[in-house]
């Protein structure tokens, strides 16, 4: 619409002012006849060659419309196509400038196209399949610790959910999701799924539509059992039953349930959340839920609170109403913390403590990691088309000279940029698909990818900022190159031409250098954080253990006795299977444990020390409680500091004893030493303490202290525990032992099920995704950011030597060793380098409290880390001039003086 509302000013102007430009063309015309005339004897050419050389300004055009057309800035059809075959024409005969454009703006166009099609998923479109996202939030729930602290949670209950959906009207509707992993099938066929547990009512509320069926409804959803029925998710119908279309009325096994398939949820639907879901059952199906007592019991918090709001509802009211409406309706227990809690609401993107989730914050930064590469990209190629530009200074003035409009040159070197953009957005494209995988499975690995790495949305919005990127980068050093004294460029040799100072090419260059500090700092940081969370001292080596589970059938409707027998035979089953994996060769320690390492923890509500009214609280909450077999804490690399560990002796029939960690001694029995204390546990006689171990990790790598005690299992069985794990720690490579033990134990119990053995590494690994995550990116950015800049300022030195060839030949000439030449390219580029280095430190400092709380345990100001990152640019920088000086040192002086 500006284009066409500008072509139409321009031709009323023209109309309206004919006469005058007729004038103007014909005095145009004139002037350049005369300037090539009176010139033809300087450029080698006759009179008549230069008057031809003079109508270049109008082509071969005869009619006075198109020599009007021309003369008001209007492209016709044919300057279009000149256009274009001058772009071309040039890009053949500079393959290596073109080649070296199109693969910097491809490099950055591509991490760009990668980090969109991230960030996309992540923030923009919400979760596949849901109608209008941003309406759809979660709820969480704000409690006061014993110590006056807040804490928020996401993880809530069902008594919770039914009193609001009964007592609010700020939501369309609520539902309540929840996930777990089971086996599907019987016998060797086994497998892992992923299962989503939600309400009838969640898919309506979030508007998704079934492929096959149905989905459950409310009759099949009833608290508290609700009927067996399964919908399976697209993508795992095809893969397990090769896209059966009368799955409806079928039947699977999961968990050793027999369920009825009802219908097909769409390909990558996930619920609310990112992860994959392989298929969906009903929230009441409590066959692996918390217990009898789920529905009304305020102490079981074991899902999410979705609700979408209603139109004109903010989040903010909604959250008031919420709260008082929970608190109206509490029927819990008086002292409860439940009853002030306060209500929040905050979107889907947001993890189960009320925050943005690590990975989303990592990923915005990446993003403007991916847009500062773009930048030095941008800024090395305007860099390369400003040198250039100062090359062709002469050849310019003698297209002016000819004719051809400023307009026009100006026109045709953006055309020249906008068609490399353009290439290097294709060349971009690619690199975004060929590494958009490996980004996803750095970023999201448990992601539920639906789509390709380019999509429609990455390919337009690459599409567009290749154009941004081709029109910026050409038009200032086309304006700059363009604006020239006619007279005294044409006059001028090689020589004037070629010392001429740049200060937008130095600055440019000081950018770049200046941007590859900030992305390396960056780097440097989040590697520091990495090894910190690597070296940090959990108090067991989850890289050395296996961690072997067993998957029990269920049998639903199993009175309390039956219930007593079967954990009693699973109890025996360990002490077999502990046996048996004992004399495993490879094996060098076993042991069994209840409570398993940053899976789960326990505590007892009455747990008394005799001569103490009360235990001390800590922010870590506890203490917590793990009972454990003899050789546990060998097994799982945890240090006994005081007295000793557990034996086989330490059975039921013996004197009950306890082993406590470093912070329960330090805290429980300050400035005396444990050993012989009393623990009394519930109704039980006395257990003594009889070792100290040191602090180990429960959940995470960022946890409070908390004190935690340890029972022998022998005299667990008093308190009713269950949920028995194996550790595993082998000889070598625990990798290597995985099948042997899964073979060894499938042979103790062929009928067992799936038998699950995996490194207790993978429950940590994900703690360590943000810092390896930062490291990576930052790193991969970091180091092709620097490599972009190198480029850059080895192009622009280069350039810099060809032009200053008559003054380092003099130099030469009069006395200067190669040294001195080689010394005098190196400073400058060095000078180039410290001050992008200041630039960029001082960049990086002003940053530190933005990315402060993304790092771990390293100070976003680390001078080590800024050190180093100075002293690869610099070395970079060396490196980068080394081969232009090399070049100046070699020239010859009378080659170069006679040539001028």
């Amino acid at each position: 619409m500006i284009d066409w509302l500008r072509g139409l000013w321009l031709r009323l102007r023209f109309y309206l002012f004919r006469d005058r430009y007729d004038r103007e063309m014909a005095d145009e015309m004139d002037f350049h006849l005369s300037l090539r005339e009176a010139e033809h004897r300087h450029e080698g050419m006759t009179a008549e060659d230069a008057r031809a050389a003079a109508r270049l300004r109008f082509g071969n055009r005869t009619s006075i419309e198109e020599l009007r057309r021309t003369a008001v800035g209007l492209p016709t059809l044919d300057t279009l196509g000149q256009d274009l075959g001058y772009v071309l024409r040039a890009i053949r005969h500079a393959p290596g400038f073109s080649a070296m454009v199109v693969l910097t703006l491809g490099l950055g166009l591509g991490a760009n196209a990668a980090m969109f099609g991230i960030i996309d998923r992540l923030l923009l479109r919400g979760p596949a399949h849901v109608v209008d996202a941003d309406r759809v939030v979660r709820v969480y729930a704000t409690e006061k610790t014993p110590d006056g602290a807040e804490s928020t949670s996401g993880t809530l209950g069902y008594a919770l959910y039914t009193h609001l959906r009964e007592n609010t009207r700020d939501f369309v509707d609520l539902a309540v999701v929840a996930r777990t992993e089971v086996t599907v099938g019987r016998g060797a066929e086994t497998h892992r799924a992923m299962i989503g547990r939600a309400s009838w009512n969640l898919f309506p509320l979030l508007g998704v539509k079934p492929v096959v069926g149905r989905f459950f409804s409310a009759d099949e959803d009833r608290p508290p059992q609700g009927e067996n029925v399964v919908v399976l998710e697209e993508g795992y119908w095809q893969r397990t039953f090769a896209g059966d279309r009368n799955i409806v009325g079928k039947t699977m096994v999961m968990g050793g349930i027999t369920y009825t398939i009802v219908g097909v949820a769409p390909r990558g639907f996930t619920g609310v959340q990112l992860e994959r879901r392989d298929a969906w059952v009903p929230i009441s199906l409590t066959y692996w839920g918390p217990g009898p007592s789920w529905v009304t019991g305020w102490n079981n918090s074991w899902l999410q609170i979705i609700g979408r709001l209603r139109p004109g509802v903010s989040a903010a009211d909604a959250s008031r109403r919420a709260t008082e409406a929970h608190q109206r309706s509490f029927d819990g227990p008086a002292n409860h913390s439940m009853r002030s809690a306060t209500l929040s609401i905050a979107p889907l993107r947001f993890d189960s403590r009320g925050q943005e989730t690590t990975e989303v914050r990592v990923s915005r930064w990446l993003v403007a990691v991916a847009l500062i590469v773009l930048l030095i990209a941008c800024a090395n190629v305007a860099n390369l088309f400003l040198a250039r530009a100062a090359r062709r200074r002469r050849e310019v003035a003698v297209r002016l000279a000819l004719g051809i409009g400023r307009g026009r040159l100006i026109r045709l070197l953006v055309a020249e940029s906008l068609v490399l953009g353009l290439i290097g957005g294709v060349a971009g494209l690619a690199i975004a698909y060929a590494g958009g995988r490996f980004v996803r499975g750095v970023l999201l690995p448990n992601v539920a990818w639906t789509d390709a790495p380019v999509d429609l949305r990455v390919f337009i919005v690459t599409a567009l900022a290749a154009i941004l990127t081709g029109v910026i980068v050409g038009l200032v050093p086309a304006m700059q190159g363009t604006r020239l004294e006619l007279a005294r460029t044409l006059k001028s040799g090689v020589r004037d031409g070629g010392n001429a100072r740049s200060p937008l090419r130095t600055a440019l260059t000081v950018i770049q250098a200046a941007l590859s500090v900030v992305l390396l700092v960056g780097a440097g940081l989040f590697v520091r954080s990495l090894s910190n969370a690597v070296a940090l001292e959990l108090g067991l080596d989850p890289d050395r253990i296996l961690l072997v589970a067993f998957d029990w059938p269920t049998v639903p409707g199993q009175s309390q006795e039956a219930r007593d027998l079967e954990r009693q035979r699973q109890a025996h089953f360990y002490e077999e299977a502990l046996a048996r994996v004992r004399s495993v060769g490879g094996v060098e320690h076993a042991a069994i444990v209840v409570g398993t390492p940053f899976r789960s923890a326990m505590s007892l509500g009455r747990l008394r020390v005799a001569g103490r009214d009360s235990l001390p609280k800590l922010a870590g909450g506890g203490p917590f409680i793990r009972a454990v077999s003899d050789d546990y804490f060998t097994t799982a690399g945890t240090r006994v500091l005081r007295g000793r560990a557990f034996t086989a002796g330490d059975v039921a029939a013996s004197q009950r004893v306890v082993v406590v960690n470093e912070t329960m001694a330090r805290t429980v029995w300050p400035n005396r030493d444990p050993i012989g204390e009393c623990l009394l546990m519930d109704s039980m006689p006395c257990s003594h303490v009889i070792g100290v171990v040191e602090d180990a990790r429960r959940f995470g790598l960022r946890e409070e202290p908390a004190m935690q005690y340890y029972i022998p299992i022998g005299q667990e069985r008093a308190l009713g525990f269950g949920g028995r794990t194996m550790l595993v720690r082998p000889r070598g490579d625990p990798l290597a032992m995985i099948e042997p033990l899964r073979a060894e134990l499938r042979r103790l119990a062929p009928g067992l099920g799936y038998i699950s053995v995996q490194r207790l590494q993978d429950d940590v690994d994900p703690q360590l995704r943000p810092w390896r995550l930062g490291a990576t990116m930052f790193g991969v950015f970091g180091g092709l950011a620097m490599l972009v800049a190198a480029i850059g300022l080895y192009s622009v030195i280069s350039y810099l030597v060809t032009q200053r060839r008559h003054e380092l030949a003099v130099r030469i000439a009069i006395g200067a060793e190669s040294s001195d030449i080689v010394r005098l390219v190196v400073r400058h580029g060095l000078g180039l380098a410290l001050a992008g280095v200041a630039i960029g430190m001082l960049i990086a400092l002003a940053g530190a409290r933005w990315v402060a709380p993304l790092l771990f345990e390293t100070s976003p100001r680390d001078p080590v880390v800024y050190g180093l990152v100075a002293v690869v640019l610099v070395t970079a920088t060396l490196l980068a001039t080394a081969l232009p000086a090399w070049r100046a040192s070699r020239t010859d002086p009378i080659e170069v003086l006679r040539s001028d």
